[in-house]
């Protein structure tokens, strides 16, 4: 989902749910997101980096990944694909290229699939999981790929 001409700004899991993977927030410049790499590893917080830095292959985003103090995923990133242009042209990736998830061709971690926040109901209780009602003619993961 997204609020803006991005690619997108929440990212909610497939399969059982309501349950948000992660909340992503834009920077202007790739060295902002390595800076907070930067202070979290001076801080000895290099714990919070679940994932990255890297570049993901269907959006180009540079990319890292944090747990903020509550645990839930904030992805920062920068250098996507504005998708309020009419005139960009359509790019197309298989669900099988490996570089779809991670241009460098970087592994994705374990949590990536199995962890996820639950979500809440306008008076803060949790929302129930609801089992996935359409299944996919592809089952892909949380980053486009087959966990």
């Amino acid at each position: 989902m997204f609020r803006k001409q991005t690619v997108h700004d929440v990212a909610f899991t497939g399969g059982d749910g309501p349950r948000l993977h992660h909340l992503g927030f834009f920077a202007h410049e790739a060295h902002q997101v390595l800076r907070i790499c930067d202070i979290l590893g001076s801080l000895s917080e290099e714990s919070r980096i679940e994932r990255g830095p890297g570049r993901h292959g269907v959006s180009n985003a540079f990319y890292v990944y944090l747990r903020d103090p509550d645990g839930h995923r904030v992805e920062l990133y920068t250098s996507d694909y504005f998708t309020g242009d009419p005139d960009h042209p359509v790019l197309r990736w298989s669900v099988h290229d490996p570089r779809r998830r991670d241009f460098w061709g970087h592994p994705v971690i374990p949590s990536w699939y199995t962890e996820a926040t639950t979500v809440l109901d306008l008076d803060g209780h949790p929302r129930p999981l609801h089992p996935e009602r359409q299944p996919a003619e592809v089952k892909v993961g949380a980053d486009g790929f087959t966990p």
